[in-house]
């Protein structure tokens, strides 16, 4: 079936670039009408495969997975559902058409959703306002004719469920997405778990958000707008973001440069956002090419890397996996893992946010982990809504709008529409496409979220671990099980009453509000309280004291910088002296007379970051603005030595490994790194 799929995933991605295509529409048509067909076909296939005699054999070699899966699909398969297959097919395709159509004129230009949400990003009210009135006008436009889809998919899905025997489409969808290790009553308790911790925290990030914006109430309009002076926003074009990717891929491992080269290469994007492109972003993967696609619609937001970041981790887990699994179709797994991929590819790659948003990549960092916590409760309320939708059968318009009205109460409580009728009744699910194209995906996102916050968490702490055993859960693909894999992992079951609490508890002091710093050259005045830091950060047989940090700033003031806040406190530094070569001498930290303000070499004695203000890239700005002191010197290079676990950090801000050092300092064991200009 590879050829039939490659050539399936080649229509869809031709026919999603123009909706308004004639050609890929039919293709997509004829697509939708055959497929049932071959599922017949494959059925046959698997029922012979189930009875043959080589089946324990391929399972020793293989895994019980596939066996697991051609049950599934036999249970799955049957004639009698061919025709409301093609139906709901063609429905969800013109929900495409529908959606992908409404313009409107703000401002002399003509735009669509994605257009109006970046306009919801203004840092003036009154057009946020104005664009988001706009955007809700365009659905409302459109709500008669998605209530009308939505209602005749809910009848065709049910029927379905009920020809299968299934108690209803929940059970069958369950079983249609391979959950087969847990069932709707865990995903209760997940989602009970979401209400419980993760929406109380997003009430009071948004309590600070309102009080960041300067507002009295904050209204849906104002949600987008994380910072009054204006979200960071992506500095270059399609192409130049692309090679700034290609960069961060490079440094990140050797295997995500190999796969970015790749995608590069053979020119597998298409991310700018069109008139008449199919709405959102995805992944698809080309079988007999071993080939991903990656789809997206950029607007000019910080959803462009985000998007970006998300998608490319779908697609080197297809890459890495389709190269290291024999059995083609288990290059994927179930979709709550294959979210993990995703979602943890955008927290890996969070350490080169500055090639994308510059000098704006702190508040890039923090808005990010802001905003995928205050998903998570928007995502919970799309999933117990469709649960209720088919276990209610609510094909009535109204009555669906009344029930997401009323978990918006539950899972959105801070959500304010300022007025508007359409969307104040609950007019809002409606701009979820996952509810018309892929029921009870949109848990999948949450479930992988806290297992990506894991890998957040590990990446701060032990970065080669982290990326490790990220890359060999990529590895693995689809060949094992959900419970499986997350252990393969070393992962938490999200379902386990007090695994949300927990991994929430360790996001915290992530968290905490972005301390206002100016970093500067340093003052005598400073030196007490920088050798009180340096005595909170590191060990006494480390540490530097007073009369040090004097002898220093006698000598070689001008390699001495400090981050001072608001508030006149120390909350880092960063100092060193310059010597004739390159090689940083114990005797260095002690003995000024060995100081050479005109050497070429720019030698680093300690960076220090208070530990009430840590986690908030200070240590980084501090370290990124005494290489560019040193470039502006016309130094050769930056020296320093450094532990184990520090190894990762200063390889991303562009310092390369050279050796065991030699030296003792505390009776520790350093490692020399060096930046060059």
């Amino acid at each position: 079936t590879s050829h039939f799929n490659t050539t399936r995933v080649m229509a869809s991605i031709r026919n999603s670039q123009d909706t308004n295509d004639e050609f890929y529409r039919k293709e997509m048509e004829y697509i939708f009408e055959i497929e049932p067909q071959i599922d017949v076909e494959m059925k046959k296939f698997y029922e012979s495969y189930l009875k043959s005699s080589y089946r324990t054999e391929f399972e020793k070699e293989f895994g019980e997975v596939y066996s697991r899966q051609a049950e599934n699909k036999v249970r799955l398969t049957d004639p009698c559902n061919a025709d409301l297959q093609i139906q709901e097919n063609k429905l969800v395709q013109k929900y495409f058409q529908v959606a992908a159509a409404p313009v409107t004129d703000f401002h002399g230009e003509q735009l669509g959703f994605y257009g109006l949400l970046k306009m919801m990003e203004d840092t003036d009210r009154s057009i946020r306002k104005e664009a988001f009135e706009k955007w809700a006008e365009l659905y409302k436009a459109i709500s008669d004719e998605l209530d009308s889809l939505y209602t005749e998919l809910i009848g065709i899905r049910q029927q379905m469920a009920k020809n299968l025997g299934f108690n209803g489409y929940a059970e069958m969808m369950y079983q249609k997405m391979e959950r087969f290790e847990y069932t709707p009553g865990d995903v209760a308790i997940f989602r009970k778990q979401i209400r419980e911790h993760i929406v109380p925290l997003c009430q009071k990030l948004y309590e600070e958000q309102k009080e960041r914006l300067g507002i009295e109430e904050l209204k849906y309009y104002d949600e987008s707008l994380t910072y009054p002076d204006g979200n960071a926003v992506p500095e270059g074009t399609e192409e130049e973001l692309l090679e700034k990717a290609r960069t961060m891929y490079h440094e990140l491992s050797k295997e995500t440069g190999e796969f970015f080269d790749f995608m590069m290469e053979y020119c597998l994007f298409d991310l700018e956002g069109r008139q008449g492109k199919q709405q959102g972003g995805y992944c698809d993967f080309m079988e007999e090419y071993k080939a991903p696609f990656i789809f997206a619609n950029f607007n000019g937001t910080n959803a462009d890397v985000n998007v970006l970041t998300h998608e490319a981790g779908h697609a080197f887990e297809a890459y890495t996996a389709s190269r290291n699994i024999p059995v083609l179709s288990q290059t994927f797994s179930t979709a709550e893992i294959s979210e993990i991929h995703s979602m943890a590819m955008e927290y890996f790659t969070l350490p080169w946010m500055h090639l994308f948003f510059g000098e704006n990549a702190e508040k890039q960092k923090k808005a990010y982990l802001w905003d995928s916590l205050e998903a998570m409760p928007y995502m919970a309320c799309v999933d117990e809504f469709q649960h209720r939708v088919y276990a209610e059968n609510l094909t009535d318009a109204m009555e669906r709008r009344k029930v997401w009205h009323e978990l918006e109460k539950i899972y959105l409580p801070w959500r304010d529409y300022d007025g508007n009728e359409f969307l104040g009744q609950g007019g809002f699910w409606m701009q979820k496409q996952h509810l018309f194209m892929c029921p009870f995906y949109y848990i999948d996102y949450a479930l992988a979220q806290i297992c990506a916050f894991q890998f957040f968490e590990r990446s701060k702490k032990e970065p080669e671990k982290a990326w490790g055993d990220y890359y060999r859960l990529c590895q693995a693909g689809g060949s094992k099980g959900y419970f499986a894999l997350l252990e393969l992992a070393g992962l938490k079951n999200p379902f386990v009453d007090g695994t949300v609490e927990e991994v929430v508890a360790g996001l915290k002091p992530y968290l905490k509000r972005k301390v206002k710093y100016t970093i500067r050259p340093v003052k005598e005045e400073d030196l007490k309280k920088v050798a009180e830091v340096e005595a909170l950060c590191f060990p006494a047989a480390e540490a530097a004291g007073y009369e040090d940090f004097m002898e220093r700033y006698k000598t070689c003031k001008n390699s001495f910088f400090v981050a001072e806040t608001e508030d006149g406190e120390i909350a880092g530094f960063c100092n060193g002296c310059c010597a004739d070569t390159d090689y940083l001498a114990d005797a260095l930290y002690h003995d000024a007379t060995l100081h050479n303000p005109d050497g070429d070499y720019q030698m680093i004695f300690g960076l220090d970051v208070n530990p009430k203000f840590q986690k908030q890239g200070i240590g980084e700005a501090l370290m990124r603005h005494m290489v560019k002191s040193a470039g502006e010197r016309d130094k050769k290079a930056v020296v320093l030595t450094c532990k184990d676990h520090m190894i990762p950090f200063y390889k991303r801000i562009g310092y390369e490994y050279i050796e065991l050092s030699d030296s003792t300092h505390g009776g520790a064991k350093w490692h020399k790194m060096m930046y060059r200009f």
